[in-house]
C-alpha cells in the first residue's frame, strides 16, 4: 500500500469537511430522541468553517456570492469526499474495510520488527498474554524478559489516547538491552486488545466525574499489578497515558519508583478558564496533532519553546467543542464511516508515519485502522477528564504538591504540549524536595518516543538506571 502525501491545503479542507459532516451524521444517531441536538449540531457544523475563516483570515477556498436565482449545487458527503486528495484510493479503502484482519494480528505484525519476537533472540524473550481480570475484564500485556540475569527492576509502559502498546514497538529493543529489567506494554482498559466493557459514568458533578473517570483506569492498572505480585515499578506513560500515571501514583504513591511522563495531558491550567460553568479556550495546538507531518515534528527549531507552542494554537471551532461537551467521540466518526473510514484513518496516518520505511508505515496503518473501529470504550473517558483543547479540568499543576515519587518530564522540542508547563511542574516539585527535572528531546514532536527513538530511549534508560 502507497499513500499519497497530501498538500497542506487539501488536508485542511479533507479534515475539516470529512469531521464536520461526519460528526454532524454522529450526532444526529446519538440523539435520535432529541430533534433540537441534532440541528444544533447541523447549525454549529455548517458556520464554524466561516467563523474559523474569518479569525485566521483564509478566505482562499470561499465561493464567490451566489444569487437565489442560481444556488449552489447541493454536495453529498460522498461527492464531497470524492473531490479530495486523499492518501489512500477509494478502492483500496473499501478492500481494507471488507479484509480487516484482527487487531490481534495488526499488533503482531507491528511487532514482529522487534529482533526478538515472535522467536526469542540470545538475551531476551517476548510475550503477548491477556491478564483476566474481575467482572470479566482483561488487559492485554506484552511482556520482555531477560533470559541473562535475574530480574530486579520492572518497568511498565501506558500508551495515549486512542493508541495501542505496539506505538512503542521503536523503543522495546532499546530499553530492554538494560540488564535487570523487565518490560511490561499495557493496552489501557478500553483501549486497543484489552477487554472493552461500556465506558459508564454515574457522577452528575464535572469533578466526581473526573475522579470517577480516573478510577477506571487505576483500579484496572491495580487489579493487573496484584494479579502480576509485582511490589513495586517504574512507570514510563505517554500523554493521556501520563495523565493516569500521575493519578495512579497519586493513588497508590508506595508502588510507584519513578514516573517518566512523555508529554503528559492535562499539565498546566487553563489560562482562559478560572471556573468549569465559563468559555472554553479559544485556540489550542491540538490540531497540529492532526495536520503535522513526521517530517515536520523531527525538523530542529532555533525558536523559543513558547513561541512554537503559540504558532501552532489554532481556534477551536465551535461544532467541536459542541461534539465535546456531548461526549461524542472522534473515533465514532471512523466507525459510522464504514468504508470510507480506511481513507479518514489515512489522513493521520500518512502524516505521522511518513519518514518510517514502507513496510513499517503500511503495518502501523493497519494497527491504527484496526484501534480506531474497535468497540467504543475507554475513548470516552477523555472528555471527562478534559475540556476541549486538551486542558485538564483539574489540572495537574494543582495536584502534584502531593506527588512524592522521583518524576521525568520528557517533551519533543516541537511538541504541540506545553512544555513551560513541565519546566514549571519539575521545578514545584523540587521546591517540594522531590526529585524531578524537564527534559526535550531534539527533532521530535508529541510522540516524541516515534520521532526520535535513539534519543528519547537514552535519556529513559539513564532514568532506569538511576531508578536502581
Amino acid at each position: 500500500m502507497l499513500f499519497r502525501q497530501p498538500s497542506a491545503r487539501s488536508f485542511s479542507i479533507a479534515s475539516v469537511t470529512c469531521a464536520t459532516a461526519a460528526a454532524t451524521a454522529t450526532v444526529s444517531r446519538m440523539s435520535k430522541s432529541d430533534s433540537s441536538v441534532s440541528a444544533a449540531a447541523v447549525s454549529s457544523a455548517s458556520s464554524s468553517r466561516s467563523q474559523s475563516d474569518l479569525r485566521t483570515g483564509d478566505l482562499s477556498d470561499s465561493p464567490p456570492p451566489m444569487s437565489s436565482k442560481n444556488p449552489p449545487p447541493r454536495r453529498t458527503f460522498m461527492s464531497a469526499l470524492a473531490s479530495m486528495d486523499l492518501p489512500l484510493d477509494f478502492k483500496t479503502a473499501v478492500s481494507q474495510w471488507w479484509h480487516a484482519p484482527s487487531l490481534e494480528v495488526t499488533e503482531r505484525k507491528v511487532l514482529s520488527f522487534l529482533p526478538f519476537f515472535p522467536a526469542p533472540d540470545a538475551t531476551r524473550k517476548a510475550e503477548s498474554q491477556m491478564i483476566e481480570l474481575s467482572k470479566g475484564r482483561s488487559l492485554n500485556e506484552f511482556e520482555i524478559t531477560r533470559t541473562t540475569e535475574p530480574v530486579e527492576e520492572e518497568l511498565v509502559v501506558l500508551h495515549g489516547y486512542g493508541a495501542g502498546l505496539a506505538f512503542f514497538y521503536r523503543n522495546f529493543d532499546g530499553l530492554s538491552q538494560v540488564p535487570g529489567w523487565r518490560l511490561h506494554a499495557l493496552d489501557l482498559l478500553g483501549y486497543g486488545r484489552s477487554s472493552r466493557p461500556k465506558f459508564k459514568v454515574k457522577a452528575k458533578d464535572k469533578y466526581e466525574a473526573v475522579y470517577a473517570s480516573e478510577n477506571w483506569f487505576i483500579d484496572s492498572l491495580e487489579e493487573w499489578r496484584k494479579k502480576k505480585g509485582i511490589e513495586k515499578f517504574t512507570l514510563m506513560a505517554h500523554s493521556m497515558g501520563g495523565y493516569i500515571g500521575v493519578a495512579y501514583a497519586l493513588r497508590h504513591p508506595e508502588r510507584i519508583k519513578r514516573l517518566i511522563l512523555v508529554s503528559p495531558a492535562g499539565v498546566p491550567r487553563d489560562p482562559w478558564v478560572v471556573h468549569e460553568d465559563e468559555a472554553h479556550p479559544p485556540s489550542s495546538g491540538l490540531g497540529s496533532e492532526f495536520t503535522s507531518t513526521q517530517a515536520d515534528t523531527t525538523k530542529h527549531s532555533t525558536k523559543p519553546a513558547d513561541k512554537r507552542a503559540m504558532e501552532l494554537k489554532r481556534p477551536i471551532p465551535n461544532w467541536l467543542v459542541f461534539l465535546w461537551e456531548r461526549h461524542v467521540s472522534p473515533f465514532s466518526i471512523v466507525r459510522y464511516a464504514g468504508p470510507l473510514g480506511p481513507q479518514l484513518v489515512s489522513l493521520w496516518t500518512s502524516n505521522r508515519f511518513s519518514l518510517l520505511p514502507k513496510d513499517e508505515a503500511t503495518a502501523l496503518h493497519s494497527y491504527v485502522l484496526g484501534l480506531f473501529t474497535a468497540r467504543g470504550s475507554g475513548e470516552y473517558a477523555i472528555t471527562r477528564l478534559l475540556a476541549p483543547g486538551a486542558y485538564a479540568r483539574i489540572a495537574l499543576l494543582d495536584r502534584i504538591n502531593k506527588l512524592e515519587v522521583p518524576t521525568l518530564w520528557m517533551y519533543g522540542e516541537n511538541d504541540w504540549m506545553d512544555i513551560k508547563a513541565g519546566v514549571k511542574a519539575a521545578s514545584q516539585m523540587r521546591s517540594n524536595g522531590v526529585d524531578s527535572n524537564c527534559v526535550v528531546i531534539e527533532k521530535a514532536g508529541h510522540h516524541l518516543y516515534l520521532d526520535n527513538p535513539e534519543s528519547f530511549n537514552a535519556v529513559v534508560i539513564d532514568a532506569m538506571r538511576k531508578t536502581e
